[in-house]
């Protein structure tokens, strides 16, 4: 019983059995920056109140110091002793300084304690995935700009549908993803609120300078009811969220690629460096990095429904059902700064098959649509000209030739208004020139979105930058004592 931190109550030793279950300090070891940040903050707040004096603040303040440096030098701490991080700190430090680690918990619950230790990650961990994915939406955009002039069948339903701008394919991904990344700066401000000061669940019962404690932490607001505050999770739920959606993001990405890279597509080929091979098949280059992520992706989505499972119909406050947060935040958090990163690398060095991709749009009459525009440009309504074009490709299947082998008097037929020019506009160049709609594959409208994209992405770089300013560190708190 000696390093349990409710043992006035409990008498009796914990079942061996009880003890195992109930810990959970092999998943939030993972917390202990953030939980020596959060103590080393909180002791400076009940040392301006009177409760730790400056001697103490200075003993408490080192051995915080050296709890962290033996952790990371893994030396001298049995972990396994504990059931959390926070019972881990306390303990340890009262090896170190003596009584004066007695002092810590003052006005304190592990209730609220936690809850600064998530929110103190989450400000670390967003702004790193924050910079992966802004990486990859630059590695995406480059590509599009790098094959701004190719051109691809885009398919509905996986047929063949019209000729689109690979440039504009990979750019309906890179908005994808500038979705998740504006999400992901929302999230960091729903986390950036200062949860001191809940205690177990009422509020705690000694005036802290909460604004001081705020400054130090280097939050931006604070937590406005302590019932709230120990019972919700909806930051974290938030941030899992937006995770699943980028993961959701990845995997039709990545479907795709594979779809393109198959034998059957070959529009692309993935670098041998991103692939493996079988080991029976001699032959065999497989896209396992793609299935790996389009895998992970219902693991993180997975997660999401884990985490929202646990509180339906969860009573108000803390409830222990609540220690399982951490395993799920931590679990979504490194299978998706995992998959943006690889696949972040993997887009770069995608090549395009253009041989194979220019035989491939001669086919599927892709030019349809284009078709029966020119009608409905020449005076047609488009139900008309539809079901004209349609007649023409069925025509067409049966001879098994293509519309550019149709004669003018053979066009005739089906509509007087089809005229010479009919064949230059419906050419694959001219197919793409007319979408000029704002949202359009047209080459000049793609070049304005990738130019919008590459403002959007060097302004997020900024908020990045900016956002980093509002993380403490661990030097600045304790660097409290000598204000």
């Amino acid at each position: 019983m000696e390093n349990k931190i409710w043992k006035g109550r409990i008498k009796k030793n914990t079942d061996k059995e009880v003890e195992n279950f109930t810990s959970s300090i092999e998943s939030d070891i993972s917390l202990y920056g953030y939980d020596i940040k959060g103590t080393a903050a909180y002791s400076a707040g009940l040392y301006k109140i009177g409760i730790i004096t400056k001697d103490e603040l200075e003993k408490i303040f080192y051995g915080l110091k050296k709890i962290k440096l033996d952790i990371e030098e893994g030396k001298d701490i049995d972990i396994y002793e504990y059931e959390d991080i926070h019972s881990l700190v306390e303990n340890e430090l009262g090896k170190i300084i003596g009584d004066a680690a007695m002092k810590i918990h003052t006005g304190r619950s592990r209730n609220d304690q936690v809850v600064l230790d998530e929110k103190l990650f989450l400000k670390d961990i967003i702004p790193a995935v924050l910079s992966d994915l802004l990486i990859m939406q630059d590695n995406i955009m480059k590509k599009a700009q790098d094959t701004i002039d190719v051109i691809i069948p885009a398919y509905t339903h996986l047929q063949k549908a019209q000729p689109v701008l690979f440039s504009h394919y990979l750019m309906s991904y890179f908005y994808k993803f500038d979705r998740d990344t504006e999400n992901l700066f929302y999230n960091f401000e729903t986390s950036d609120s200062l949860p001191v000061g809940a205690a177990a669940c009422t509020g705690s019962g000694y005036e802290l300078d909460i604004k001081i404690l705020k400054e130090i932490l280097k939050f931006k607001n604070i937590d406005e009811n302590s019932m709230d505050t120990v019972g919700s999770r909806d930051f974290i739920i938030d941030f899992v969220f937006t995770c699943s959606k980028i993961m959701l993001h990845l995997s039709r990405l990545c479907e795709d690629l594979i779809i393109y890279n198959s034998n059957e597509f070959s529009l692309i080929d993935i670098d041998e460096s991103f692939c493996t091979g079988s080991s029976i098949m001699p032959q065999k280059k497989n896209p396992d990095v793609l299935e790996l992520i389009r895998g992970k992706s219902s693991l993180v989505m997975g997660n999401l429904m884990q985490l929202l499972m646990i509180f339906k119909g969860l009573p108000s406050t803390y409830n222990r059902d609540l220690q399982e947060d951490k395993k799920i935040l931590f679990s979504v958090y490194e299978e998706t700064i995992s998959s943006v990163n690889v696949f972040s690398r993997l887009i770069k060095k995608i090549k395009l098959n253009k041989l194979k991709i220019e035989n491939s749009l001669k086919e599927g009459f892709m030019e349809a649509t284009d078709i029966a525009d020119y009608l409905v440009k020449k005076g047609e309504s488009f139900r008309k000209a539809h079901n004209i074009t349609g007649s023409i490709i069925s025509y067409c299947i049966n001879k098994k030739i293509s519309f550019k082998d149709l004669k003018l008097k053979e066009l005739k037929k089906y509509s007087s208004h089809f005229d010479s020019d009919i064949y230059d506009y419906t050419n694959i160049n001219s197919c793409i020139s007319h979408k000029k709609v704002d949202c359009g594959t047209e080459k000049g409208r793609v070049v304005s979105s990738i130019s919008s994209a590459k403002k959007k992405v060097s302004s997020n770089q900024q908020k990045l930058k900016d956002l980093k300013k509002r993380i403490p560190s661990i030097d600045s708190i304790f660097s409290y004592i000598a204000k």
